[in-house]
């Protein structure tokens, strides 16, 4: 159990569930997360994870475990028919790329969601936090200073069951599209239901007669289709198989011989064996979402707000965004230090990206069923679904002294959707967007990185604090800099002063335990920020979720920003 007095209460234990849970547990905020089921899912399900959630997992200090136990997408190889046996074409769903000093996770990998929250799991037992089993959320409601919940506590045999009545802060449901918080805060759930061109059956299976080394796919017609993707585990493959016949749904849901006979006639082969299922379901994506994504001191994330095509692999992977967003203005508003207006951004921030998800997804799948014919063209998807260009440049507490930071109320709701996710011809850094890594950062002085000679950017920004970025040409301004930034809370801020390459800079002795003092000897820093630095911009300030939340100029412009989020 976590520490007493838990301000949080987190319904649901997926990764957006756990994503929060370890946010708001590096912040030290205390929470409970619980779980209606009897024990942990073992399927793949959301097992994509793109770069962006990678750096997010970095920032989470995550991403090695998650690295080790994941594996990079392979090729699709489509094999000819009859025989099956022989490669028609191999491609590749999404393009690879090479990693560059500002973007070091360069490539989609996957790892099967069971084993992600596993260790994501793991990750929040090193706070005292475990996961509560056989807890069901029955009610709740709330005024303006706390949510009541009525907690089901079930035994391990379900044979004894407790009712509790607890009191949080705040409550978040993380319990996907059928779960009880949305539907109980009233918030509508629009869009479309599925149809029988998209259902398709999905599992893990065992299977014997194939490599690991390619995503294996046959489609004798449009009539039926096969795909057969390998896990990080040897033997283990993530099955996704169509027919128009509905009653061969319900045969192959009923045995696992009907799923051998499927895959022996859909392949022609009679050398590839299903050895044990693991998992096996029937599923049919709806597409909806709300339209907002809270109502006073409850939120939701994830499933809860938005379903939707799993083509591109955009689900899981905003949702765990959904709750990097959400969980370091929580963290804030629950040790008092900003307003409850912070939370309305989380909102108004993630609506629009969300809505340009939802195209995105559709788009695809309609590809997808359009060009049954064409195998490499239906499962082609676009480079921005790798999530690096989506941004918020909308949003209210943004700061920027080049560029006026237009709100969506401003733009028009269309013109947000549109720029949600950024665009490839547009090469500026602007507050909103993802910060840049730059790696081989020389550490100098003394500073609160201690026992490394060099860093990088990523190795700096954390889910607990801001971290101001000041390039050199302020370095004369730093003693009213740091004087200013005595008015932040304790914890809050960190200053990184990035030095150009080779520089004779003198600092001043009695700021230098107040900086992290870096020494860009590769020159990655400034060419990263060059676009934002320009014209004597040189302060940026990095928010806790790695965006940029302003563009200043120096002292003003920080209050500026600081002013936006904080009780003043």
């Amino acid at each position: 159990m976590p520490q007493e007095s838990p301000q949080v209460l987190i319904v649901g234990s997926g990764p957006a569930g756990l994503v929060l849970a370890l946010t708001l547990a590096q912040n030290g905020i205390p929470l409970r997360i619980i779980e209606k089921r009897i024990e942990f899912h073992q399927s793949q399900r959301g097992s994509g994870v793109q770069p962006r959630s990678l750096e997010l997992y970095k920032f989470l200090d995550v991403y090695e475990d998650m690295k080790q136990g994941s594996i990079p997408i392979p090729p699709i190889c489509q094999y000819k028919l009859p025989g099956g046996r022989e490669p028609d074409t191999v491609y590749r769903m999404i393009p690879t790329s090479d990693a560059t000093p500002d973007i070091p996770y360069s490539d989609t990998i996957t790892i099967g969601q069971y084993h992600a929250e596993a260790i994501l799991r793991d990750h929040l037992r090193k706070f005292g936090i475990e996961v509560e089993l056989n807890s069901e959320l029955l009610s709740f409601q709330q005024d303006n200073t706390r949510v009541s919940a009525e907690i089901l506590k079930r035994s391990s045999s379900g044979s004894e069951e407790t009712r509790e009545l607890a009191t949080f802060d705040f409550l978040v449901g993380a319990d996907g599209a059928k779960g009880i918080t949305r539907k109980q805060i009233g918030l509508p759930f629009s869009g479309s239901s599925a149809s029988p061109a998209t259902r398709r059956i999905v599992g893990d299976v065992y299977v014997e007669g194939l490599t690991m080394d390619y995503w294996h796919s046959w489609r004798p017609g449009n009539a039926e289709s096969l795909l057969l993707m390998p896990t990080e585990v040897e033997g283990l493959f993530f099955l996704i198989l169509f027919t128009n016949n509905p009653a061969e749904y319900d045969r192959i849901m009923a045995s696992k011989e009907s799923l051998q006979q499927f895959i022996c006639r859909t392949t022609t082969r009679d050398d590839i064996i299903v050895e044990s299922i693991r998992t096996l379901s029937d599923f049919n994506p709806s597409i909806r979402m709300t339209n907002k994504f809270g109502e006073g001191r409850s939120f939701i994330v994830g499933d809860a707000a938005h379903v939707h095509s799993p083509m591109g692999a955009q689900g899981m992977n905003s949702s765990i965004q959904d709750s990097f967003n959400l969980g370091w203005k929580l963290s804030l508003v629950c040790k008092n230090l900003s307003p409850m207006s912070l939370l309305d951004t989380y909102t108004e921030e993630r609506l629009p990206i969300i809505k340009a998800m939802l195209a995105k997804t559709t788009e695809s799948q309609n590809q997808m069923t359009k060009k049954l014919h064409n195998p490499k063209a239906a499962w082609s998807v676009p480079k921005s679904l790798n999530q690096l260009r989506v941004n918020c440049r909308w949003s209210s507490i943004l700061v920027e002294g080049q560029h006026k930071v237009k709100t969506a109320l401003e733009t028009g709701d269309a013109d947000t959707n549109a720029r949600a996710y950024g665009s490839d011809d547009d090469d500026e850094l602007r507050a909103g967007d993802r910060a840049p890594e730059a790696p081989g950062l020389r550490l100098m002085l003394v500073n609160p990185i201690s026992g490394i000679e060099t860093t990088s950017l990523f190795s700096i920004f954390k889910p607990t604090c801001h971290t101001i970025l000041l390039f050199e040409p302020l370095h004369h301004q730093l003693p009213m800099i740091l004087e200013s930034l005595s008015s932040w809370a304790a914890g809050t801020v960190l200053v990184a002063l990035i030095l150009s390459s080779g520089s004779d800079v003198d600092i001043p002795k009695e700021v230098v335990e107040s900086l992290v003092v870096c020494e860009d000897k590769d020159g990655y820093a400034y060419e990263a920020y060059k676009k934002a630095i320009g014209g004597g911009f040189s302060v940026v300030i990095v928010r806790p979720d790695g965006v940029v939340g302003g563009i200043v100029k120096g002292v003003e412009g920080i209050k500026t920003y600081h002013d936006k989020l904080f009780i003043v």
